[in-house]
């Protein structure tokens, strides 16, 4: 049975990301807030990659320890200097990135004692002139001791 924090696994999901995404992005962050506000505020370079932990559900199983169910969501954004089209199907485009992300995490445990991620969806978040972003969001479990 784990004991893990949630911090433990997200730290665990962006060392993933940042080792296999290399020099493909420009950030691999943690994030929580306004994702656009901060998107267009803050010194991220881009293309960026943010993971964000969305949702936590629990169902006791034993007197001391719950099966827990964690939800993250990871947003790429490039900007689309070439167009729509460019942003998505270039070298270094949204889709080779999201490639990155399902070889950093699909089916994955990253060493820790908890389910290996699936795959739940991928989406087109937005798409302006000046950013675009899609979004994917991983679900894994662990049991919770307390």
């Amino acid at each position: 049975m784990a004991d893990l924090s949630w911090s433990t696994v997200e730290e665990a999901v962006l060392g993933a990301l940042q080792s296999e995404l290399g020099s493909l992005v420009q950030t691999v962050a943690s994030h929580q807030g306004n994702w656009l506000e901060d998107l267009q505020s803050q010194a991220w370079r881009l293309p960026a990659v943010l993971v964000r932990w969305r949702q936590t559900r629990g169902e006791q199983v034993a007197m001391r320890s719950a099966d827990l169910t964690l939800d993250f969501s990871i947003l790429i954004a490039v900007r689309p200097f070439r167009g729509e089209a460019e942003a998505r199907l270039q070298e270094g485009g949204i889709y080779q990135i999201l490639e990155g992300v399902r070889r950093a995490l699909w089916h994955q445990d990253l060493g820790l004692e908890i389910t290996p991620f699936s795959l739940e969806k991928e989406e087109p978040w937005l798409t302006t002139r000046e950013l675009a972003v899609y979004g994917a969001e991983y679900r894994t479990s662990l049991v919770k001791n307390f």
